[in-house]
């Protein structure tokens, strides 16, 4: 027999065990106090729907005659009550269908919303013929009759259909069962369980009505520690318990029940089944993001990996071709080997050696910055005079500053020793002087300054230039990021100031940036004082 023609036969069986269960559990002249069939079978054709099919109704419908028929029932009694059982799964099945498979599973904080909403219609479309079916089959009222199927049918769906939803697959349930056997278990991990079973023994030992609540604190504890589909099964176990205890053993409980207090018990169990599944489900979706928080971890940082290796190996590579073309050109630019005989060459070969000198800063900005991305770039922090530091970088810059007709001007002030790394703060230094001197007009100053404070020489270089647009603040010191004005971008990449955010930011301090358009911008970080 094929696997789509023995679905509907094992449908059809599992809702005749579910029916024959809760005769054997129904008192004489009432319904059944406990009646799994109807959410069983709503939830079977929610989670596979391919046994939503004529075939597999035809089978459930069969299964509930022939449970009826074997108890002694008469045609009629079991043709109200198959067709109050299957009016409210019809309509409940047609609701699944609009849910996705992830709600149908559980896995979100609103699914339990979306799944209790469709129990509650179900509920409505079965107690609505039960109660015509309960006036003619047991002669009591149809609004009486309303209200306790209602009760029932929801309990049933709320406590049972989370179940069937969620519950894991074979290879996973295989795959939990040798987690569980291979090691054994902590204390830590069988106290929620054991104190739950506590708590239900408890119930009929202490007795009355607030016996019932005893499980719940249990059950929350068990909802927070372990996964959603044994918080489900767990809840069942409680509803069932609850149900079956109090409508067969009510003396043990010491309570006298009569219809509306069958009712409002059954209404109560439901909402407390309604706790513990909703922390489960809540948590459940807590984990879940957090899987996918560290799944997008793990593959940025593969991402920032590969693109950081392909940068340092492309810096590596152009460095050494750069500097022969720098070189070279420099050595022809200055004509120390002779006169060059055509004064266009001597031009080109001056523009060559400028583009190189800028590729070149620009190959070795891409090498540190790749460096620092990978936690490989190391410092040597060790006894460093500010004074010489700075001197040492306004002489590398100025003959840049000269080709711009910018001034530099250390303000006289404090510079006294730092504990950082000497090449770096260098680097740092010249790379904010030469983006001060770029975007300095003609005949403009650039200062470099300093001043103690809090332990730390504050360090501020300044130009007089046309400023940062406000939007382009937050911008800036990002990698590749540039002003938002044309000769921004003519001016590189945006990787001199990142990386010299990176390298303050390794010596304990901060870079920031302030400016006012038309009034020039200043570049402000700290290091540590010796």
């Amino acid at each position: 027999m094929s696997r789509q023609a023995a679905a509907p036969l094992v449908l059809g069986a599992a809702v005749f065990a579910a029916a024959m269960l809760g005769i054997l559990l129904r008192p004489v002249g009432n319904l059944s106090s406990f009646w799994p069939a109807n959410a069983i079978l709503l939830g079977l054709v929610a989670r596979h729907p391919r046994l939503a099919t004529r075939s597999g109704w035809a089978a459930a419908a069969v299964a509930f005659v022939a449970a009826d028929m074997i108890t002694g029932s008469n045609w009629i009694k079991t043709g109200l009550l198959t067709t109050s059982n299957l009016a409210g799964v019809i309509v409940g099945s047609l609701l699944f269908g609009r849910l996705s498979r992830e709600d149908r599973r559980l896995t979100r904080p609103a699914s339990l919303l979306a799944v209790t909403s469709i129990a509650f219609i179900a509920s409505v479309a079965t107690s609505t013929i039960g109660a015509v079916a309960n006036a003619i089959i047991f002669h009591k009222g149809a609004i009486n009759g309303y209200f306790t199927w209602f009760a029932t049918e929801l309990v049933h769906y709320i406590v049972i259909l989370p179940v069937i939803l969620t519950f894991p697959n074979p290879r996973r349930l295989k795959a939990w069962f040798g987690r569980v056997t291979s090691r054994p278990p902590t204390l830590r991990s069988v106290a929620p369980l054991l104190s739950f079973l506590v708590c239900l023994a408890m119930v009929p030992l202490v007795g009355g009505p607030g016996a019932l609540a005893f499980p719940v604190p249990a059950l929350l504890w068990c909802a927070m520690s372990y996964g959603l589909a044994a918080t489900t099964l767990l809840t069942f176990s409680f509803a069932v318990w609850t149900l079956v205890l109090v409508s067969t053993i009510t003396d043990a409980l010491t309570m006298q029940l009569t219809g509306s207090d069958l009712i409002s018990l059954r209404l109560g169990v439901m909402l407390v089944a309604l706790a513990p599944i909703t922390v489960a489900s809540v948590m459940a979706s807590h984990d879940a993001a957090l899987r996918e928080a560290r799944d997008a971890r793990s593959a940025a940082e593969e991402a920032m990996a590969a693109r950081t290796l392909l940068l340092a190996t492309m810096a590596h590579e152009l460095r050494s071709p750069l500097t022969a073309v720098v070189g070279f050109s420099s050595v022809m630019a200055r004509q120390a080997l002779g006169p060059v005989g055509n004064p266009k060459y001597l031009d080109y070969v001056q523009s060559i050696e400028l583009a190189g000198s800028h590729l070149s800063e620009l190959v070795t900005d891409l090498l540190d910055t790749a460096k620092v991305e990978a936690g490989k770039l190391d410092l040597t922090p060790g006894r460093t005079s500010s004074h010489d530091v700075v001197e040492q970088s306004l002489r590398l810059v100025r003959g840049l500053a000269i080709d711009a007709d910018v001034r530099l001007r250390m303000v006289p002030g404090a510079w006294p020793d730092i504990h950082a790394d000497q090449r770096a703060v260098k680097q740092i230094l010249i790379n904010l002087l030469s983006n001060a001197v770029k975007f300095s007009p003609r005949d403009g100053a650039v200062e470099i300054s300093s001043e103690v404070e809090d332990g730390r020489l504050v360090i501020r270089v300044s130009d007089h230039g046309k400023g940062i647009p406000k939007e382009d603040l937050p911008r800036l010191g990002l990698p590749y990021e540039q002003g938002s004005d044309e000769r921004s971008r003519r001016q590189g990449w945006g990787l001199g100031l990142s990386l010299s955010r990176e390298l303050v930011e390794m010596h304990g301090g901060r870079l920031r940036l302030e400016s006012e358009p038309g009034r020039g911008a200043t570049a402000i970080f700290d290091l540590p004082l010796a």
